[in-house]
Order: C-alpha cells, then sequence, then structure tokens
C-alpha cells in the first residue's frame, strides 16, 4: 500500500476514533447527570469533525505534492521540465484551496458556537 495511503486511512480512521469518543463520552455525560442535552452537544462536535474531514481535497493534494516532489528528484531534462509544470499547477491549487480550509474552519467554528456557547456563561 502506497505511503500516502496508508496516511490518509490513519487520518480517517482517526476521526472515527474521536467520532465514537465523543458519543461514549456524551452517552456518559448524559446518563450520569440526566441531562440528555450532552448527546445533543456533542452532534456539533460530530458535525464539526465532518465539516474538517470533508474537507479531504487539502490533505490529498498535500500529498500529492510531496509524492510530485519525490519524483522530481528522480528526473532529469525535460521529463524534470514536464514535473515542474504540474508541480507549479499543483501548488495554486493548493492555494485555492487554502480559501476552502479557512470556510471549513468557519464552519467548524460556527458549529461549536452553536452546540455549545450557551454553556460559556456557566463556566
Amino acid at each position: 500500500m502506497p505511503q500516502g495511503v496508508a496516511s490518509l486511512r490513519r487520518i480517517v480512521l482517526g476521526f472515527w476514533a474521536a467520532a465514537i469518543l465523543t458519543i461514549a463520552v456524551a452517552v456518559w455525560l448524559s446518563a450520569s447527570t440526566g441531562d440528555w442535552t450532552w448527546l445533543a452537544r456533542s452532534g456539533a462536535i460530530l458535525t464539526a469533525l465532518g465539516l474538517v474531514l470533508a474537507s479531504r481535497k487539502i490533505l490529498i493534494a498535500r500529498n500529492d505534492l510531496l509524492n510530485l516532489l519525490h519524483d522530481m528528484e528522480k528526473a532529469d531534462g525535460a521529463e524534470r521540465t514536464a514535473r515542474l509544470a504540474s508541480f507549479k499547477q499543483l501548488q495554486r491549487d493548493i492555494d485555492r484551496q487554502v480559501l476552502e480550509r479557512a470556510g471549513f474552519a468557519l464552519l467548524v467554528l460556527g458549529t461549536l458556537i452553536w452546540g455549545f456557547g450557551d454553556l460559556v456563561g456557566r463556566i
């Protein structure tokens, strides 16, 4: 299995582990306090995790960029020029995705405030 695929698989498994842990803690808190809003609030965390994971295009593009750089070290002449052009195009694509990433960050922050904002006054 290529290193990039294994890396992405670990990321996805990490997100699933975080989601399962979030649900387990929320169910435990809800059962212990009798306040099932904790389980409902965990939905905000799951949504935020999902939004972050949905930005996988950025992770994949970064991985492609690293693989291309690695391949460029082995090439020479016209092949190196072609790979450099591919590298520059991929770099531009990643730059465009920075805006997408910022948008996802705002969605995550907004979701967490939506789910937990009323608790700030109780701290």
